[in-house]
């Protein structure tokens, strides 16, 4: 195993894999699954039997819907497996967080669960999806890679009946989001209010984008609103997206940089990025406690990194651990016939001492507790069940 300039090993492939397994599923990246199509069943929409119906368009422009209940009236149930499918792409940490919960919801309400990691390589995450649907799913969890290639994948397994569960992006007949926007907005003003109040007014900013995801493309523009409010000592030397979503991409990128602008003490980012360029700045003698770097996502990493007191100060936090585990439930509910939340919206929480991580931590920890208060993390809207499939959401809620 590689070791990265902070002495903490890089997870090995192998530690991946047997965490992509759920015992007994069957599935590991390029093993392939025995053939039993997603659609098995009728041809027709004829109740349990299952069956590929189609769905037509789905709900193509945003809804204003009404705050979601529950408890809701049972309808049909798809006669489909109960078998929830989770089309990982990437070893992040909170990707592995939400691996982890879904499995723990699945295991609770009896559902197998298989998974795959495609690496940030979209033609391995579209077979690997391919092969979900091949062997029978009742339910489809995702997050963005390619969402060209993923769309056509997800209305199929829409209309075979299955609960399509995503990370925003359509079409889903559940999608989890966040106002990008704001999230990117309360990013940028902790930086400002930072430079302003510990650096002076001046600072040397690089911010880490992930503009091929459409969505994110707002958080970019949050980020640099709100930096604005430093005023023009806060200099935006770099504007990037690395390579890859990992941290390695951060690393990589990093280095670079600091080749141009040896002087960087504001980092932006995502956390995985962000991990990467911090060990890109050790490695170089250049971390400092002075500096300010700032993630989004709650990785675990980060959050040690903030209890240490250095030059990582924050973490915006999405209840990732919690959605997983609502996916499972909500795979369940819909395989009973139950309706599920067409929008599951969270906002993203400032963790930047040690008794606000310690909070989040114990509720993300204990996932099947704070399930029972999910409001306090998410607003839920609007109601889909199975004989309902056909009011997906098709547009970035």
């Amino acid at each position: 195993m590689r070791e990265n300039p902070f002495g903490r090993a890089r997870m090995d492939r192998r530690d991946l894999l047997r965490l992509s397994v759920f015992a007994g599923a069957g599935l590991a990246l390029g093993v392939p699954l025995s053939a039993c199509s997603v659609d098995s069943g009728s041809t027709s929409d004829s109740g349990a039997s299952g069956g590929t119906k189609p769905v037509g368009n789905g709900l193509t422009t945003k809804q204003t819907l009404a705050p979601f209940a529950f408890g809701g009236a049972a309808g049909t149930k798809p006669g489909i497996p109960k078998r929830i499918a989770w089309a990982n792409t990437s070893d992040a940490e909170f990707f592995l967080q939400i691996t982890r919960a879904i499995e723990q919801a699945a295991k609770e309400r009896g559902l197998e669960f298989v998974t795959a990691i495609a690496n940030d390589d979209s033609a391995k995450n579209v077979e690997q999806i391919e092969t979900f649907l091949q062997r029978g799913i009742g339910a489809l969890c995702i997050q963005p890679l390619d969402a060209n290639a993923q769309a056509p994948l997800m209305k199929r397994a829409i209309e075979a009946g299955a609960a399509v569960l995503s990370l925003v992006t359509p079409p889903s007949t559940s999608q989890a989001v966040a106002d990008q926007y704001k999230v990117g907005n309360a990013q940028g003003m902790a930086a400002a209010k930072y430079i302003t109040e510990k650096l002076g007014g001046k600072a040397k900013v690089v911010y880490f984008n992930t503009d091929t995801i459409e969505v994110l493309k707002e958080r970019h523009r949050g980020v640099l609103e709100g930096l604005k409010t430093a005023g023009a000592g806060a200099e935006i030397v770099s504007d990037i997206q690395p390579s890859a979503i990992t941290q390695d991409g951060g690393f990589k990128a990093m280095n670079t940089i600091l080749q141009q602008h040896p002087d960087v003490n504001v980092i932006l980012g995502g956390d995985t990025y962000c991990l990467g360029a911090l060990s890109a700045l050790a490695a170089a003698g250049k971390a400092k406690p002075d500096m300010y770097l700032s993630g989004i996502d709650g990785d675990e990493q980060a959050l040690a990194e903030i209890r240490k007191g250095g030059a990582y100060k924050a973490s915006f936090a999405f209840a990732y651990p919690l959605m997983g585990y609502a996916w499972g439930q909500f795979a369940a509910d819909w395989l009973d016939g139950k309706p599920i939340p067409q929008v599951m919206q969270f906002n993203a929480i400032e963790l930047n001492s040690g008794t606000a991580i310690d909070k989040y931590q114990a509720d993300m920890k204990a996932v099947a507790e704070t399930w029972k208060n999910a409001s306090t993390y998410f607003t839920m809207l609007g109601s889909i069940r199975y004989q309902e499939r056909d009011q997906f959401i098709n547009y970035a809620a």
